[in-house]
C-alpha cells in the first residue's frame, strides 16, 4: 500500500512541477497595411489579430540569462566556426561569379512560378554584387590566415 501510495505522489508531483517551470505566454499575430505578419506581446489596436498560446520553460530562460564568463577556449571556437563560415561564403560567391561570366543564358524565377531568361542588365548587376560579396568574404578570409 504504501509503494502504490508513493507511485501515486510521485506521479502527481512530476506533472505539477512540470508546470511550474512551463509558463503560458500569450503572443498576438497580425499583419499590417503593406501585408507583413507581426507577432507582439501585446493586442494591437485597430487592428484584427490572432491570439496565440505559447509556453516558456522560466528554468532554461533563467539560465539563458546568466552572464557567460570570457573562456578563451570558447572564443577561439567562435572564431574558427566564424571562419569556416566565411570560407564557405567565399567559396559559393567564386562558383555564383563563374556561373554568371560563363553561362551564356540563365534561367530565373519569373515570380509568377514560371521561368524566364535573365537580361544582360539584371546579369551585370548579379555579376557586381558577387564580386561585392567575394571581396567581402575571400579578402577577410585571407587576412586571418
Amino acid at each position: 500500500m504504501n509503494t502504490r501510495f508513493l507511485a501515486i505522489l510521485t506521479i502527481v508531483f512530476l506533472f505539477t512541477s512540470s508546470s511550474i517551470f512551463a509558463g503560458e505566454k500569450i503572443m498576438y499575430k497580425w499583419t499590417d497595411d503593406k501585408g507583413e505578419i507581426h507577432y507582439t506581446e501585446r493586442a494591437p489596436k485597430g487592428v484584427e489579430y490572432t491570439r496565440i498560446r505559447t509556453y516558456v520553460d522560466s528554468s532554461s530562460a533563467a539560465a539563458s540569462k546568466t552572464p557567460q564568463a570570457n573562456n578563451p577556449a570558447d572564443s577561439a571556437k567562435k572564431k574558427d566556426t566564424y571562419g569556416t563560415w566565411r570560407d564557405e561564403n567565399c567559396t559559393i560567391a567564386n562558383q555564383n561569379l563563374d556561373v554568371l561570366k560563363n553561362a551564356s543564358r540563365i534561367g530565373v524565377d519569373d515570380g509568377q512560378g514560371g521561368k524566364r531568361l535573365m537580361s544582360d542588365e539584371e546579369k551585370n548587376e548579379k555579376i557586381a554584387q558577387m564580386q561585392k560579396q567575394r571581396d567581402k568574404y575571400c579578402n577577410a578570409a585571407a587576412e586571418d590566415k
